[in-house]
């Protein structure tokens, strides 16, 4: 057995700093997070599929810092993605290609390009107003013209042969009959039947020959209309040609580019009226913005450049959406549809981030299933589809633009709760494939010497980069104090660094000098307290005013002050309660009346029904047990969870059934085996503290103390003024290792005496129930 009388130095906890704020340089570190540098160093050194990272661990434990410094600084060291470009297809322009430039040239290209085309808006129009196009058209227009003479001519000679006479007219070419020298008008011709049916037989003797003429004065035409396409060809080739020359030595090595040049100039060079529309209509802007339009189809667009990068990007896409990950497509209305080409495309995160790593926080990527579905198939097909929205092509009247994928070549980080990572797992068949490394933060981290050491040099950073006042020495130890406390356990710290933040925010505005001192630490801490203890001091109210029972000093049979916890949420506080119980000769054994009435929870029947197997190991082998026994939390109308309160419950039982009175202004909390062993249990400085309110409401007489397990000692991380209590003497604490040393604390008595007074009492019982048996049978 070993009761130990906890004093102040037992539970001191923290570190003392002696030198403030500004004496060490800041710095960005996450001490004990050995676990997450090793998932991090695998995943970006394993270019592999399905190497993606998911980052877990609570809000404000640095999951995004972190995963974003790595990243950058990984980024540094690796190569410069290309430049994505989107130019047309000239064969299927709602089919848009990806030209993948690198990192620069794609900005250039589609400078130049935009050059070429204002070049060609002065240069066509000069080309077809020069002298040496003047004189070809010429040559070939009197060409045409002496040829057509000609076969007029022979026309002429053949229809007089058959006595018709050849009239132009601006409806086409008329054959009439010749009388004498005379060509015969229509109405003489069907006044005289005589010469109406001579002319016709020679219309029809002529017809043959007259088509064979017509005929061959159209392929003169047609000849002419294709020497004239030819001669603009030519010179719209040489004009794009001359150009696009000084092009060829500078994107004629990328191949994928060298071909786009060619397809260009060939679609420039059948599209030249459009420079030639532009020079004419000088002046009429709305025709020059519709001819403007339609010169995009020759532009670059350029989705993503990359020649301000270091390295490869590194891209934190905040709020996910389908257009903020694929991409948009910017429509305009025409004629009531939604139009749209590939200069009207916009790059999403997944463009951006090719060639290097894209960062999203899953609870906003899973909060759209179709989103998170969308993203899975861009990781399984390594294409990315643009655009891409489950219901566009549904609602929407567009002409439905959809450019080729492009390959996708990234890492994907999700960070997220620890929960989600596992639903995910278990639930979503391909997430295992595709996130096959975890880096899980550790909320809670050793106290060791690297942590002491970077503690102040994180907060600098945090500060320096808020604006917000240097701590003095004092004040950097009232915080890694209370960061310990977070904790729970005087060996550990919380690294959730958001809670210590905002103390220093609201500790900031208390601070009236240069420096936040660690009074204004602490006083934050208070006021933090105080905005969430309303219950907590209505409780306590209560309690003053007897409406709830409470018994602190004297002592009573078969009650003691039991301990539990209640949690808010943003805060938790000790309660204390009565617990009684009620012994009498029967066989019932232990009857939990909060089971009975099903308020009890799994864990705490669990840990009535163990207080039975302890009453047996140590009873039953020389005493039969016959016991009924009730067993309650008085005045507790909610539902009671946990085993915490089992050695109250056991010490409330033994001390009914000895008829020994227990110590009132002694509070129990404890977990209790079936051999008697104390456990830990949770929210411990909570308990002590809940009690010490309590008894300091009531006056403190020196007496007042708390029993806890000896394992949970680490855990006692109690406030300033409770310290200085024990200190004083004024309150104490009582370490236990078993429920003997319990006994002796709350009754003053040997434990051994203590166990006789109940098998006495046991035997007693027991011979009840068997006169009872034998009065029965009789």
């Amino acid at each position: 057995m070993a009761i130990r009388k906890l004093s102040r130095e037992d539970l001191n906890y923290g570190h003392v700093y002696t030198l403030p704020m500004e004496k060490f340089p800041p710095g960005e570190f996450f001490p004990g997070q050995e676990r997450v540098k090793s998932a991090f160093d695998l995943a970006l050194k394993t270019e592999k599929e399905g190497y993606n990272l998911y980052v877990s661990g609570p809000e404000s434990v640095g999951r995004t810092v972190y995963a974003l410094s790595r990243l950058r600084e990984v980024s540094k060291g690796k190569k410069k993605p290309e430049d994505i470009c989107c130019v047309n297809n000239f064969e299927n322009p709602l089919r848009p290609r990806y030209l993948l430039l690198p990192a620069g040239l794609g900005r250039a290209f589609a400078q130049d390009i935009d050059r070429a085309i204002e070049a060609l808006k002065e240069e066509v129009p000069k080309a077809f107003e020069s002298k040496e196009y003047e004189e070809e058209l010429a040559r070939i227009t009197k060409n045409r013209e002496v040829r057509k003479e000609e076969v007029t001519q022979r026309l002429v000679e053949e229809a007089q042969k058959h006595g018709l006479g050849v009239v132009f007219t601006p409806a086409g070419i008329k054959l009439l009959p010749i009388v004498g020298r005379r060509v015969v008008p229509e109405e003489e011709i069907y006044s005289n039947p005589r010469l109406q049916e001579g002319y016709e037989r020679a219309l029809y003797e002529f017809e043959e020959k007259f088509r064979d003429f017509l005929r061959e004065m159209r392929e003169l035409d047609h000849e002419f209309s294709d020497q004239i396409l030819e001669l603009r060809g030519k010179v719209a080739s040489y004009v794009v040609g001359k150009v696009f020359s000084r092009f060829d030595d500078k994107y004629g090595h990328y191949q994928g580019l060298k071909e786009h040049l060619e397809r260009l100039k060939k679609e420039l060079s059948r599209n030249v009226e459009l420079f030639l529309s532009w020079h004419t209509s000088r002046g009429n802007l709305a025709f020059q913005r519709m001819l403007e339009k339609s010169l995009n189809a020759f532009r670059v667009n350029v989705l993503v450049d990359n020649s301000g990068l270091e390295g490869a990007p590194v891209v934190f896409d905040e709020v996910p959406t389908f257009q903020s990950l694929f991409g948009r497509v910017f429509y305009t209305v025409e004629m009531g549809v939604l139009y749209a080409d590939h200069m009207s495309l916009s790059a999403g995160s997944l463009h951006r981030a090719r060639g290097g790593y894209l960062i999203l926080r899953a609870n906003d990527l899973l909060k759209n299933p179709l989103l998170w579905d969308a993203l899975k198939k861009v990781l399984m097909h390594k294409k990315v589809h643009m655009p891409l929205h489950p219901f566009e092509d549904t609602f929407l009247p567009v002409v439905g633009i959809s450019p080729e994928p492009l390959p996708a070549d990234f890492k994907v980080v999700l960070i997220g709760e620890p929960y989600l990572y596992y639903l995910l797992y278990n639930y979503d068949p391909e997430f295992g494939r595709l996130f096959k490394v975890k880096a899980e933060f550790d909320p809670v981290v050793d106290v060791g010497e690297e942590l002491i050491a970077s503690f102040p040099r994180i907060l600098r950073k945090i500060v320096e980069e808020e604006g917000l006042k240097y701590l003095s020495a004092d004040a950097l130890s009232e915080l890694f104090k209370y960061g310990v406390e977070l904790s729970g356990s005087r060996k550990r710290f919380n690294a959730v660094f958001g809670h210590i933040v905002d103390v220093i925010r609201e500790a900031h505005s208390l601070a009236e000098g240069e420096r936040i001192e660690g009074k204004h630490i602490r006083e934050a801490i208070k006021k933090r307290v105080f905005r969430s203890n309303l219950l907590e001091e209505k409780l306590r109210r209560w309690i003053e005013e007897g409406k709830l029972i409470l018994k602190l000093e004297g002592e009573e049979v078969g009650q003691v002050n039991g301990l539990s916890v209640i949690e808010l949420g943003d805060y938790s506080f000790g309660k204390a309660t009565r617990i009684t119980a009620t012994v009498y000769a029967g066989d019932k054994g232990i009857i939990n009346i909060e089971r009975e009435v099903e308020l009890s929870g799994p864990i705490h029947s669990k840990g009535v029904l163990i207080l039975s197997g302890y009453l047996g190991r140590k009873y039953g082998g020389e005493v039969p047990l016959h016991l009924s026994c009730t067993l309650t939390f008085e005045q507790s109308y909610d539902e009671v969870e946990g085993d915490s309160a089992s050695l109250a419950e056991l010490l409330a039982i033994l001390s009914a059934i000895a008829s020994v009175p227990l110590k009132q202004h002694i509070a129990v909390t404890g977990s209790v085996d079936q051999l008697g062993n104390l456990q830990p249990v949770g929210g411990i400085k909570e308990k002590v503290e809940g009690f010490y309110k309590l008894c300091k409401m009531r006056g403190l007489k020196g007496v007042e103390g708390v029993i806890v397990p000896q394992r949970n000692q680490d855990n006692l991380l109690l406030d300033e003024e409770v310290l200085k209590s024990l200190e004083l003497g004024e309150f104490h604490i009582y370490a236990v290792d078993d429920v003997d040393d319990a006994i002796e604390v709350v009754t003053g008595m040997r434990a051994r005496a203590f166990h006789r007074l109940v098998k006495r009492r046991l035997l007693e019982f027991s011979k009840k129930v068997v006169k009872s048996g034998r009065k029965k049978s009789i």
